[in-house]
């Protein structure tokens, strides 16, 4: 799976998830829990590391199912996506033409660094 994106600091999101910072993807398709996978830098690139789909849901369903704490909520799935802030997030989404209730929400666990 490639990790090209970059957070608001400009820190790419494969180097958040070597570090631990990133447990959390979005995507426009499910992954089956427990399928491993390889976390790339761009397309065509070694990969840097394995992982291994801890949960998968659709991002509406996460939304509605945590709108209770919504402040906290925002501020937990930043982080867990490796932005500072809810802002950040958005931001990258809207630049990348992405509905973001219309993507699958895949927690992760890095296998190995």
């Amino acid at each position: 799976m490639i990790f090209i994106a970059k957070n608001e600091e400009g820190v790419p999101t494969w180097q958040l998830a070597l570090q631990g910072k990133k447990k959390v993807t979005r995507r426009m398709k499910p992954m089956p829990v427990g399928k491993e996978f390889a976390i790339q830098p761009s397309r065509g690139k070694f990969a840097v590391c394995r992982a291994q789909v801890v949960s998968c849901c659709n991002s509406l369903d996460h939304w509605t199912e945590h709108k209770t704490d919504i402040c906290n909520y925002k501020k937990a799935e930043a982080k867990l996506e490796g932005f500072n802030t809810w802002h950040g997030l958005m931001k990258f989404f809207e630049k990348n033409n992405i509905n973001f209730m219309d993507t699958f929400r895949i927690e992760f666990e890095v296998l190995n660094v």
